[in-house]
């Protein structure tokens, strides 16, 4: 069983034969902290694009090989870069705090939604895939430059 939340912000229970948590968001603040599996995730929209800052809490750990998959749910053709892309090392684990910047086509409106896996690794070894996926249009216009905090 594992938790869902649902765009109204509730919480159900569901099964999953995959073990894959999920959260579908509309994040309304400038900076959303989202905790899922112990992987948190800000996320900030800039003038440029969204900047994803992926941190790990509670001795998880973020598979470097398995890295972090983003996906394109809508309006794939608005950035510059051709997604889905996965981001990767060849670590065992990613350094953390990982920031990762998406940056807009010019003229692309902040409209569509994006996708991101991360391969958590929690401290009893055991690895499962984590999804979130957020409406950019809600995403309130944040400073320029957003720092992560590790």
């Amino acid at each position: 069983m594992a938790d869902e939340i649902r765009a109204d912000g509730g919480v159900r229970q569901r099964s999953d034969a995959q073990d894959v948590s999920r959260a579908v968001l509309h994040c309304r603040a400038e900076r959303r902290r989202i905790i899922i599996d112990n992987v948190v995730v800000e996320l900030s929209a800039t003038p440029e694009g969204v900047t994803a800052c992926i941190d790990a809490v509670h001795g998880t750990k973020l598979s470097g090989p398995y890295g972090v998959a983003i996906t394109a749910l809508s309006g794939p053709d608005a950035w510059q870069e051709k997604l889905p892309k996965t981001v990767a090392v060849e670590e065992d684990y990613f350094a953390l705090p990982l920031r990762i910047e998406l940056k807009r086509r010019a003229g692309a409106t902040a409209d569509g939604r994006l996708q991101f896996e991360v391969g958590a690794c929690q401290p009893e070894g055991m690895c499962v895939p984590v999804e979130l996926a957020v409406d950019i249009a809600t995403l309130a216009p944040a400073a320029k430059q957003v720092p992560c905090k590790g």
